[in-house]
This record gives C-alpha cells, structure tokens and sequence, in this order.
C-alpha cells in the first residue's frame, strides 16, 4: 500500500510540471504564431501571454507558476540572443506578471488547503459513520443473545458484578477472603469452573504461597509451571492448547489468569486445574478476562480513594473510586466529565426528591446523598459529560421538579453548583464543590 502510495505521488508531481512546461510551451508557440512581430504581447492592449502563468498558478500553485515566468523570461534571452527580438528585456512586463502569478498562486494554495482539509474532515465523518453502523450491528447481535442467555440465568452479570463492587466498597478495595470469595463465585457461575485456585501477589508482584480462595479440589501452587510463567510474562491469560506446548513440555494447568489492574500492578493469579471441555473457549476465556480486570480495576481504585474516605467519611467508596478515575482520565487522556451538586433544605418531600433525582441518573452516572446540618447535598458525578450535559442535566432536573413537585431550581431551597473536573487533586475539587454552602 506504501508503494502504491508512492507511485501515486510521484506521478502527480511529473504530472504537475509536465503539463507547467506544455502549457508556457503552447503560450509562446501560439504568440509566435499568431503576431511573430510581438509575440509576447508587449505592444498589445492585453498581455495574452500571462494567461499561461495565471492558469498554472491557479491549477498548482505558486511553484509550478513562477516556473512558467521564468521559462517565459529564458524565452525571452533567447530569441534576443538570436536577433529576432530587438528590444531591450521588459523588466516591469516581466515584473508584472510574476506579482500576477503570486496573487494567483497564494490564493490557490489557501483554497487548496481549505478543501483538503474538508475531504479530510469528510472522510473521518464517513469513516466513523461506517465504524458506528458495524458497532450497532454487533450490539443488535449482542443484545439478542443476552436476551436468550438470560431465559434460563436469572442473575443477570451486571448484578453479581454490581455485588462485586459493593463489597468491595465495603472492605476498603482489601482483596481478602470474602472478597474474593464472591469473585469465586461469579467466575464458577459465568465461566464454569469446577476446580481453581486464587493466589494473592505481594507489592513486588510474588505469588503467595497459600491460595486466599478455592473451589472444588483447588490447584496447588507449581511455581516453575511452563503455563504460570508464560501468564507472568505476558501480562495475559494463558490456556494449554495443542499448538502452544511441545511434545516434551507439561502444564499442572489448564488456564492462568493475572489478577492485573490496568496500570500494570500484578494483584493475584487464578490457577484453573478443573473445568469442562466445552467450556475451554475463547469466549469463556475472555469472559474470565474481562471479569478479573474488573475486579482488580476496582480494588485498585477504592485503594486509591482512601484520601477522600479520611477527609469525607460519609462519601460512598464506589463514588470517590469513580472520582478518582474521572481525574486521572481527564490528566491523561483530556476526556471531560462533571460534577453536579442539588442543595435541598429541609422539606416535608425530601426524600421523594431525592429518590426522583436518582432515577434522573443516566446508566455511568453516581451520586451520593450527603446529610448536613442545613439540609441535604445531592451530588451527581457524571463520566463523559461536557458543559452540554451538565445544561441538559439542569433542564431535565428542573422541568422535573417543576411537574412533580411544584418546584423550580433557585426557588424554595433547592441550588444547583456545578464544575468540570480537573486534573488536580480530587480530594480538594470535592471539598470546593461541597464546601461552598454558607
């Protein structure tokens, strides 16, 4: 493809200065032609011979342009040496259209930039059009099988994960045995597992040697396993198969799966000795993938918040494990979210309120009802939300209060602060949202 490029390139540059050189050529063949005793049009009440220049400017730009003056110009010394021309050389008719072929010139390359950049522009729109259309299909597809899958599952995955996380929560992200024992639980159910093993890793990445949970007949620790090597090294999940082990070489394993969040830090390591052999595939594999990924992310995050637990107690760990992750995404990757604070004095319908403000929460979106001296502040931290959102938020929350409860937003005792998260710490941008109240 980076020849075919190439090829392209270079035959649009040859053509470019073939067609500068053919063009002049025809200009001066024709002036000749048709008044040999003036061929370059000094004497006449138009000077035709620029129009070769001014069209070449236009169709190349300034380059290709000022390459016909000068071949105009050379024309021009030649027949002057050859005696057909007697005059001396017309600095100022020359000097004319050269300033006649820049003006041209600088306005093609301006409107051919602006037009490259809008086939540019035009091109990603397509581009993604059609990445959004295969997108939808796979989602469509997806959601079929959910709906199948879910006729004979009555625990849906969003809903043991949505356990996983609470309890999670509730230990402070502390990876202990009944956290992991849930975590156990969800991958025997989801990935069929009948016998495995969870190995807990210390800060310098080292298998314990005692498993922290079990099922079935578990899997002893083999710490030279060709199987438990290659998922250290990798970073990724590692399965026996037919073409990945010699002759020669053995696994006490079917399956090793790091307990890795996505920074890298290596938490834990699921041995798999027992598991049906239909269930040996890539999806199940990547199930299980994806599951422990989750739960590592999200011990690590709840880790990470304990600043906000010490100075905030009251605030959920889910919500300042979030807060967290929304701060380092926007330092890293700029990506914008919000927070959104409702104050409420107190009220007879207080928690009606503040029950239909959590049902105007959108599927990412966490909030946290904190109870103070003067009433209540329902803040709302939104993942992915620009100023947009946040007015969006606002109108819906008004029109809202305004149907249900004969109330609007500035009246009565209901404010609504709201900021952009930054990159700094989000200990203090909490601390300057909430703290404002007087």
């Amino acid at each position: 493809m980076a020849s075919v490029r190439l090829t392209k390139v270079v035959a649009g540059k040859l053509e470019c200065w073939l067609e500068t050189v053919i063009i002049t050529a025809l200009f001066l063949i024709g002036g000749y032609y048709f008044n040999s005793d003036d061929p370059f049009f000094i004497q006449a009440q138009f000077p035709w011979i620029w129009f070769g220049p001014l069209l070449i400017a236009l169709r190349y730009g300034i380059g290709p342009g000022i390459t016909s003056v000068v071949i105009i110009s050379i024309a021009w010394l030649v027949l002057q040496h050859q005696g057909v021309l007697k005059e001396d050389f017309p600095t100022e008719f020359i000097l004319g259209g050269t300033l006649l072929t820049l003006i041209s010139g600088q306005f093609s390359t301006i409107w051919h930039q602006r037009l490259r950049r809008s086939d540019q522009l035009s091109s990603h729109a397509a581009e993604r059009i059609e990445q959004l259309s295969r997108a939808y299909f796979m989602v469509r597809l997806s959601h079929d099988r959910l709906e199948q899958n879910l006729i004979s599952r009555p625990v849906t995955l969003r809903d043991a994960m949505l356990d996983l996380r609470n309890l999670l929560a509730q230990h402070a992200g502390q990876l202990d045995r009944e956290t992991t024992g849930a975590l156990m639980s969800i991958l025997i159910h989801y990935c069929s597992l009948e016998s495995a093993a969870l190995y807990p890793a210390d800060s310098k990445g080292r298998l314990q040697e005692e498993p922290i949970t079990t099922c079935g007949k578990g899997a002893p620790l083999a710490a030279n396993d060709l199987l438990l090597l290659s998922a250290m090294e990798s970073g990724h999940t590692a399965y026996q198969a037919v073409n990945r082990l010699q002759e020669t070489e053995s696994s006490a394993y079917l399956v090793a799966a790091p307990l890795r969040t996505s920074k890298g830090a290596l938490l834990g390591m699921l041995l798999i000795t027992e598991m049906p052999f239909l269930a040996l595939q890539r999806e199940t594999l990547q199930i299980l993938g994806v599951l422990l990924a989750y739960a590592a992310d999200h011990a690590d995050s709840a880790l990470e918040a304990r600043p906000i637990l010490a100075y905030l107690p009251d605030c959920p760990t889910v919500f300042a494990a979030e807060m967290v992750k929304m701060v380092r995404l926007r330092r890293d990757l700029d990506i914008s979210s919000a927070l959104v604070t409702v104050c409420i004095k107190p009220d007879t319908r207080l928690d009606e309120i503040c029950t239909a403000l959590e049902r105007q929460q959108r599927g990412l979106d966490h909030s946290w009802r904190r109870n103070v001296g003067w009433g209540v502040q329902f803040t709302t931290l939104m993942p992915f939300a620009g100023p947009a959102s946040i007015e969006g938020y606002q109108a819906r929350l008004n029109e809202l209060l305004r149907k249900q409860f004969g109330k609007t937003i500035g009246e009565e005792g209901l404010t609504v602060r709201s900021t952009m998260i930054a990159a700094d710490e989000p200990l203090y941008q909490l601390i300057d949202l909430l703290v404002e109240k007087a």
